[in-house]
């Protein structure tokens, strides 16, 4: 969705826009998702309707009310108009603070520490997230916020399964930022995992148990392929076989995501 940084009553603010219509590279992965997931019987590989227009505007609105409702940090509502919501802004996202993090180990692990925490507590709040990736979330000294809420995955799965989401996304998201220290992401991983629902962990670990064993095959597609396997080991171990990653449709994840082929481009 095209966002631009703008002034309101002399505040810093984005405001987002919703284009009639999806693209049709998303389409596309979204309609292969769609066929993986019918085909898998996985719930949680299953994509939501990525809406567009005044549909996926009402949806971000909704969704905003509701998960700040739930005491999870979101953009505040400032104004909404046919096309657009004018969104406060809640500092610089995970993504550029681990980038500015250089691979430094001790302020890696702390922002990620922080994340896991945010994301843990909002499903204690029965919250969800849709694109826990960490691009979408925001770290400064109020703490974690989250961002992007125009698809809803409630419409297609079970909160559990939605739940269960996150972590995938989440981990998938962060083994970049750890491929010379895997075992550093386990070990911060596993406190969340041993302190998350078991309804979660079964929607994953039935994932997992499905898809897992793709690991090695893609291992060996350059750095970007190992980096998506080493995530699966990750996650595999750091649940101890609760919490695997999905694998098989992780490409079209990423088109159905932005509309971009980022992770092939990644692999190159």
């Amino acid at each position: 969705m095209p966002v631009r940084e703008t002034t309101w009553a002399g505040r810093r603010i984005w405001e987002k826009q919703y284009p009639e219509r999806v693209a049709l590279p998303r389409r596309i992965g979204l309609h292969a998702l769609e066929r993986i997931s019918a085909w898998t019987g996985l719930g949680p590989l299953r994509p939501p309707p990525h809406h567009a227009g005044a549909q996926a505007l009402a949806t971000e609105s909704r969704r905003l009310q509701e998960l700040h409702g739930q005491g999870i940090r979101v953009p505040e509502l400032i104004d909404e108009t046919h096309d657009a919501l004018r969104l406060g802004d809640i500092g610089p996202t995970l993504a550029a603070r681990l980038r500015a993090a250089d691979g430094d180990p001790e302020k890696t692990d702390a922002l990620t520490l922080a994340a896991i925490r945010a994301i843990l507590d909002g499903h204690r709040r029965g919250a969800y997230f849709g694109q826990a990736l960490p691009r979408n979330l925001t770290l400064d000294e109020q703490g974690v916020g989250f961002l992007d809420f125009e698809e809803d995955p409630l419409e297609v799965m079970t909160l559990e399964q939605a739940q269960a989401r996150d972590w995938m996304l989440f981990t998938f998201g962060m083994a970049k930022f750890y491929d010379r220290r895997p075992r550093a992401l386990e070990r911060l991983l596993s406190q969340a995992f041993r302190d998350e629902s078991a309804a979660v962990n079964r929607e994953a670990h039935r994932v997992g148990e499905r898809l897992r064993r793709l690991a090695p095959v893609l291992g060996r597609f350059g750095r970007g392929g190992r980096t998506i396997a080493q995530a699966v080991v990750v996650l595999a171990q750091a649940s101890a076989a609760w919490l695997p990653v999905l694998l098989l449709g992780m490409v079209l994840l990423d088109l159905a995501l932005d509309g971009e082929l980022d992770m092939l481009m990644f692999l190159q």
